[in-house]
């Protein structure tokens, strides 16, 4: 990346977040000891800086100095945040660590279908995010699999840390006129992939086959809540996603 492109990006990251603030180019100038015609010729691009600088803007702004210099996702300048803005905002809320957790395990099992599929090992990968969908969708020659990706439970604070590790196999929302179907069925996904970083702190994932995941005894047709899941691959449990595949289709 050559000077220039480097202070458009400054320019445009400081203006940004001036503006998420809802601070003219004034405000911003005395918070960071500057005139505002220096700020100005930042947020151009046309003004080269020194670390000094840098910690001025970067304090003033309330963020860090990489998070000013760094490309960012189009997210973060659609919200006008950095990504330390929305990591200080998750950690404020229990639900929002839940959710995050949830969809960052499907992004690293994404990552590791995707290796297979550039290994030519499955043919296609359709990562889904909408009410009534799996989580993904594989293409293996010419039979599809449905995959539902879950994060075990954590531990309670009073659980002693040899406690069993479970998975909850609930869908997030009732149907849409009312009914309780937050349940599954044993045919809505083939395989059941559980992340286990929530008991280990790794985005280690054991699969299974769902027709080997344990019923209700009340209603057969239906998965039991809480399943139980091993520590390391034992008994249907597998590492390798391909395998619990294997599982499934026999």
């Amino acid at each position: 990346m050559d000077t220039k492109e480097l202070l458009r990006r400054l320019g445009s990251r400081v203006r940004a977040l001036r503006e998420q603030r809802a601070w003219s180019q004034e405000d911003l100038a005395r918070r960071a000891d500057r005139h505002f015609t220096y700020i100005g010729r930042i947020e151009r691009g046309e003004q080269n800086v020194t670390v000094e600088v840098l910690l001025e803007i970067s304090a003033a702004l309330e963020t860090r100095p990489e998070d000013l210099l760094a490309e960012g996702h189009p997210l973060l300048a659609q919200w006008r945040v950095t990504a330390a803005d929305v990591v200080e905002a998750v950690s404020h809320g229990f639900r929002a660590q839940v959710d995050v957790k949830g969809k960052l395990a499907e992004l690293m099992l994404y990552r590791e279908l995707s290796n297979l599929r550039q290994a030519n090992r499955i043919k296609r990968v359709e990562w889904h995010d909408a009410d009534g969908k799996p989580d993904f969708t594989l293409q293996i020659g010419d039979k599809t699999v449905v995959v539902e990706c879950k994060n075990v439970r954590s531990l309670t604070p009073n659980a002693s840390p040899s406690s069993p590790i479970k998975v909850e196999l609930q869908k997030t929302r009732n149907s849409k006129d009312g009914t309780p179907t937050r349940g599954y069925s044993v045919d809505h996904f083939q395989v059941l992939s559980a992340c286990l970083f929530n008991r280990t702190g790794q985005w280690r994932f054991l699969h299974i086959a769902s027709r080997q995941l344990r019923r209700r005894p009340n209603d057969p047709q239906r998965l039991l809540i809480m399943q139980l899941v091993p520590a390391a691959a034992a008994d249907s449990w597998r590492d390798n996603i391909l395998d619990a595949i294997k599982d499934a289709r026999q």
